[in-house]
């Protein structure tokens, strides 16, 4: 399978005083295309240090990592910027949907960002989601769970290589949170590759591996 993620020796260490602070230690792994993939573990391990790096938020490291091929050591912060948009969807804990805009304008904005107007593609995502009822009301009326999952829907909206989940189910109850893993697992029936990090051990088991973050380390648990 293609490697959309690869990561090699990767660490982070941050200062704390006059004391270095290794936050990643050496990490070794990879996300191959179509593949969903989970890492548990508690607050501080390091997971979201993880997130933040393969989804080009920090560059601050030592190691490789590449997405798509390409070295992103190689890439300056606009080609970067550009790579996030087009290629990387970010789903966060709290669904950040603007409240004056429609769930389908919300679903929009990603492909408005690089001038591809129209709403057909939007549309068919709510659709193939089972969401169209909702394509027109705004986010104070529709539920916890929708917004979640308009959420998701934007993230998908500009067809990224690479989905990022960062805890996607930590506000949610467990009908609403079993919808967004199913959704999840859809995005990478798509093609996409789907990494997602949660606090919850049963969501992450939903995935197709499973890996567990500690003091910077990763071992496999599925």
């Amino acid at each position: 399978m293609d490697k959309t993620v690869e990561i090699c020796g990767l660490s982070k260490a941050y200062t704390q005083g006059h004391e270095q602070i290794l936050v990643l230690d050496d990490l070794d792994f990879h996300i191959s295309r179509g593949e969903f993939v989970s890492i548990v573990g508690p607050s501080g391990s390091g997971k979201s240090t993880l997130l933040n790096l393969v989804g080009l938020l920090d560059d601050a490291y030592s190691g490789e990592i590449r997405l798509f091929g390409r070295r992103m050591e190689d890439l300056d912060e606009a080609q970067k910027a550009v790579l996030r948009l087009k290629s990387i969807g970010f789903v966060f804990q709290f669904d950040s949907l603007l409240p004056e805009f429609t769930v389908l304008e919300n679903i929009e904005l990603p492909a408005r960002l690089l001038k591809n107007a129209g709403t057909a593609d939007g549309l068919e995502l709510l659709r193939r989601f089972g969401l169209e009822e909702i394509a027109q009301k705004f986010p104070m009326d529709i539920s916890g769970g929708e917004k979640q999952r308009a959420a998701m829907l934007r993230a998908l909206r500009n067809s990224p290589a690479l989905l990022i989940a960062d805890e996607p189910t930590g506000n949610l109850d467990r009908h609403n949170s079993g919808v967004i893993l199913d959704d999840l697992k859809s995005a990478s029936g798509l093609g996409a590759a789907v990494l997602m990090v949660t606090h919850n051990e049963e969501a992450a088991r939903r995935a197709d591996r499973v890996l567990r973050m500690t003091a910077g380390k990763l071992e496999i648990i599925k």
